[in-house]
């Protein structure tokens, strides 16, 4: 990384740990603060002083008041608070101190209890010391290495240490400190008791008579820092010996660990307040019945309105797609503001999607101007005379204009007010020429949250607008109320329309339920009510799709053929049949008019009402061979990237022969492992969808290849549950294409999934008929693949002696076929290895495993992080608890790498036996916390509940978390 310069003193709008519910230290430390109210140094009060107490290790977010600025320029304060992704990965952890801090007490030095208490934790220390032969500035290189921490420890001595070269006003501890506030890092603070030195100063200690104060020159400054440090808002910790450090650091990271855990679960969300109706007088429209939701919004806007500018009008854009609210929500702010706009308030439909003709501008100015008290004798008849007067007669006054439903920035602009005024403009489209030319402020409206689309209904059905009985409940006891409002996307206009055909029609929000529950028939059941195409939500969206360009309405009905979720900007391009590039553009422009949505960079997805519609239009405007052909393109693309990526992920294993790219379907490349693996994660539920309806649409070969191509990455993340549906799916599709060699190597898959979900006696089933498969067909590789499978199912079946000979079998046939290291080694970790263990021959469990490990390496991660957790269990089995922590450790590193979270979690939880045999119950109790918060985060329920019982059974109560 580049070297970073160092940051202003003082600064200490710090975001550290939160408050953890129940982990207590074990040991009395002294902690002391200065009032918080105090501008340090100063006697002022601060200007934001924070009324709560703060933990260990916990910052208060009040600045405290420092303000000098270094010459040098700072990193980007960034929240440095691990994410869900990183949990229960080790922290690196900067210990800040002095250098004579390592140097006594002579038994045993400050910074050695520091560096154990991190290691207890499995976390990683971080000193100055390790990093003497980096040739960077001091100060640069301590700025980078606080910048790259998880956490920053403090250990303030009593002795200043050496001033920064070019900042000789501070010294390098002063600028650790300064930079970990900055950067809003967790910080933990131990102040060394000054009684301790003096104690060992009696006692003889020769490295604590050499930190004296009394032999610092600038033991002034010192002081001045240590209060400084109090001042700050932090918990300042005093301890007298290195135990007492080394026991405040494990307590005080406990803590933040179980925080973590905590985090990982998902918090509730709440309803804001719902506002309150209101009509007003003049040409704003009557609010929209129960308007809920859009409180953000609502504030931002009307934040931005409340202060006029006299320079120019203020130009609010609310786009969104078709029946989202624009309109319900521009009137709601209007009303709101209507106050700070005396002069009046204006309103005019644009009709720029509608089914009648766009309004003209000079239209929309006639009626202004007329308003506005124009004379309509001298009103005149050209855009031109229009927009002139309509500026005159505004020139002066305060008036709210609301431009609804607009097509382009051309129709707008003859319509925007002088400076004094504002105007809100509703559009599906983007208007870019009204931002980027005329300075509008853009906001963009979404579907509402599951919680504000169930309230919308539940206050429609109270106003009279639908049935006002309580709803029964549904047979499958789920709230119809929530099925109702997920059925209508979410969608505002729909949420009404449905609430009002259950009023017309009698039927109550469960039988409303049922009739929606066809997919194809929502838009038919979401039809208009007296006859107004403004209340059909097809006819809405046909205005839509009528103003896209044919390229852009082709793009749009073709990407109706993806089954998924959201799609990524190359499988577009391939149902395209376009460059990637060309792709990029047609889904940029489809998001700009609102019909596509762009959930991340470069991902993109329908809204479930507009994708019902776009397959209508589907159907309707493309032809059939087209639809097909572009349906193939998608699956070619997933299939070649599918088997890219697993090609990549476990290089060595059976892979499917993707045959050559189609015509127009994009090149597929992964830089490594981690590229890899992050696409199978962000596609896994697509590859189930493109699957299916391959299966469906009876093409067999993409079904069957495209369902055994990503088995690594099911197994690598514990996806069995979808490895046995993809497997089903192509045992059906092999017998389909009459392939009875795939039909064995998919039943074998089956077998795989079926071993790992703990339906034994099936597995053992479909083993045995693709093993009969594979010998009929003469496919020697899934011989032996099923032989190894068999052999590792009969151990755990408690069939020793079967699984040490299937396993044998096995072993030969690789040995046989040549070059089949990986293959082998997994004949010895699943089959053999624990078959020896099993039955007490531990020696040769070692052997056996030590030998797979020595065949797996460099071959497969995720095999060779098993292999070397199992070593440590055999090894724990034998007594050696020490020899298995080393294992786990190994392992743990390796999962890492892989990328295979789950297997992580549970070599930490044995690694925890292992740390409590050895008597070290921090480092078991770090190890669980860890796997804790993987579990969390991995959604493993079962298991996390177990390692709270394991947790509460050594003493720490982890709550809820």
């Amino acid at each position: 990384m580049a070297a970073l310069r160092s940051v202003p003193r003082g600064t200490s709008k710090a975001l550290d740990a939160p408050r953890p519910r129940s982990v207590s230290p074990r040991v009395a430390l002294r902690g002391r603060r200065i009032p918080d109210n105090r501008v340090p140094g100063s006697g002022r009060p601060a200007r934001s002083p924070c009324p709560r107490r703060h933990t260990t290790g916990e910052a208060c977010d009040a600045e405290n008041g420092h303000g000098r600025r270094s010459h040098r320029s700072r990193p980007a304060a960034r929240d440095t608070v691990p994410h869900v992704g990183e949990l229960g990965r080790p922290w690196r952890v900067f210990l800040s101190h002095t250098g004579d801090m390592r140097g006594w007490p002579a038994a045993r030095s400050w910074v050695e209890a520091a560096e154990d208490a991190v290691k207890r934790l499995r976390h990683a220390p971080v000193d100055m010391r390790y990093f003497a032969a980096d040739d960077r500035p001091p100060a640069d290189l301590c700025v980078s290495l606080v910048t790259d921490c998880d956490l920053y420890v403090g250990i303030i001595g009593t002795r200043y240490g050496s001033p920064v070269r070019d900042d000789p006003a501070r010294s390098y501890t002063e600028l650790e400190f300064d930079t970990a506030s900055e950067l809003r890092k967790r910080r933990l603070v131990f102040l060394i008791d000054e009684t301790a030195a003096t104690a060992a100063v009696a006692a003889g200690d020769a490295g604590a008579a050499a930190a004296s104060p009394a032999n610092d020159p600038w033991a002034a400054r010192q002081a001045t820092f240590r209060q400084r440090v109090l001042d700050s808002g932090l918990t300042a910790n005093f301890v007298a010996t290195p135990e007492a450090l080394e026991t405040g650091i494990v307590h005080a990271v406990a803590q933040l660990m179980l925080a973590d855990a905590q985090r990982a679960a998902p918090a509730a969300a709440s309803a804001p307040a719902v506002p309150a109706p209101a009509r007003v007088p003049r040409q704003l429209p009557p609010e929209a019945a129960a308007f809920v939701d859009r409180v953000h919004h609502f504030q931002r806007l009307s934040a931005l309105l409340a202060a006029p500018d006299e320079r120019r009008a203020f130009i609010g854009v609310v786009s969104g797609p078709a029946g989202v609210g624009k309109t319900s929500f521009a009137v709601h702010v209007a009303h709101g503001v209507r106050g700070r706009f005396p002069d009046g308030q204006l309103y005019v439909d644009l009709r720029g999607y509608s089914p009648q003709p766009p309004l003209p501008p000079e239209e929309a100015l006639d009626g202004f101007v007329r308003a506005l008290g124009a004379d309509p004798a001298q009103v005149p008849a050209d855009v031109g005379g229009l927009g002139e007067l309509y500026r005159s007669l505004l020139d002066g006054r305060h008036v709210l204009v609301i431009l609804d439903n607009a097509l382009s920035a051309e129709q707008v602009r003859p319509l925007l007010p002088p400076p004094g005024s504002a105007v809100i403009v509703t559009s599906r489209g983007p208007l870019s020429g009204l931002v980027v030319q005329d300075g509008a402020m853009r906001l963009a409206l979404e579907p509402l949250e599951p919680l504000h689309a169930e309230a919308l209904l539940r206050a429609l059905t109270t106003a009279g607008l639908g049935p006002g009985e309580p709803e029964p409940a549904a047979k499958d006891d789920v709230d119809p109320v929530a099925r109702l409002a997920r059925q209508c996307g979410y969608l505002p206009l729909a949420l009404r329309i449905a609430a009002e055909q259950a009023a017309l029609s009698g039927l109550s929000l469960a039988e409303l339920v049922d009739e929606l529950a066809s997919e194809h028939g929502r838009l038919d059941a979401l039809t208009g009510v007296d006859d107004d195409p403004n209340s059909e939500v097809r006819t809405v969206f046909s205005w839509s799709y009528r103003n896209l360009s044919e390229p852009l309405r082709r793009a749009f009905r073709l990407l109706a053929l993806h089954p998924g979720g959201e799609l990524p900007t190359a499988a577009a391009a391939a149902v395209l049949g376009v460059p990637i590039g060309a792709a990029g553009r047609a889904l940029d422009s489809l998001v700009a008019f609102n019909v596509l949505e762009r959930p991340g960079r470069g991902r993109y997805r329908f809204h479930d009402l507009v994708r019902e519609y776009a397959a209508e239009r589907l159907i309707a405007d493309e032809p059939a061979d087209e639809r097909g052909n572009a349906l193939d393109r998608e699956l070619d693309w997933y299939l070649h990237a599918a088997d890219a990526a697993d090609r990549i992920l476990a290089p060595l294993r059976r892979h499917v022969e993707p045959g050559d790219a189609l015509e127009g379907v994009p090149t597929v490349a992964f830089a490594g492992h981690d590229a890899a693996l992050a696409w199978c994660d962000a596609e896994r539920h697509n590859l189930a969808a493109m699957t299916e309806l391959a299966a469906a649409t009876g093409r067999p070969m993409a079904a069957w290849k495209l369902a055994l191509a990503p088995v690594t990455f099911f197994k690598l993340r514990h996806h069995h549950a979808d490895w046995l549906a993809a497997s089903e799916v192509a045992v059906a599709a092999t017998r389909a294409a009459g392939d009875p060699s795939a039909e064995a190597w998919a039943l074998t898959n089956v077998g795989g999934a079926c071993l790992q979900l703990g339906h034994l006696d099936r597995a053992w089933d479909v083993y045995q008929e693709s093993l009969t498969g594979a010998r009929r067909t003469g496919d020697r590789v899934g011989e032996a693949m099923t032989l190894a499978n068999l052999g590792e199912l009969a151990q755990a079946l408690a069939r020793f002696d079967q699984a040490l000979d299937y396993g044998g079998q096995a072993r030969n046939l690789w040995r046989a076929l040549g070059d089949r290291r990986r293959d082998e080694a997994f004949a010895l970790q699943d089959a053999i290895a624990p078959a020896y263990r099993a039955r007490g021959q531990f020696d040769q469990a070692l052997r056996a495993y030590g030998e797979a490990y020595e065949l797996c390496r460099g071959t497969d991660l995720q095999g060779e992080g098993l292999i070397l957790r199992d070593l440590g269990r055999t090894r724990q089995l034998m007594g050696d608890p020490a020899g298995a922590s080393a294992d786990y450790e190994h392992a743990l590193t390796v999962h890492r790498t892989s990328g295979d979270r789950v297997g992580e979690a549970t070599t930490l939880r044995a690694l925890a036996t292992a740390r409590a045999a050895l008597d070290d119950q921090v480092g078991a109790q770090s190890a669980l916390l860890q796997a804790l918060a993987i579990l969390i985060e991995q959604d493993r329920a079962e298991a996390a509940d177990e390692v709270r019982a394991a947790l509460r059974a050594m003493g720490l109560d982890p709550g809820t978390a």
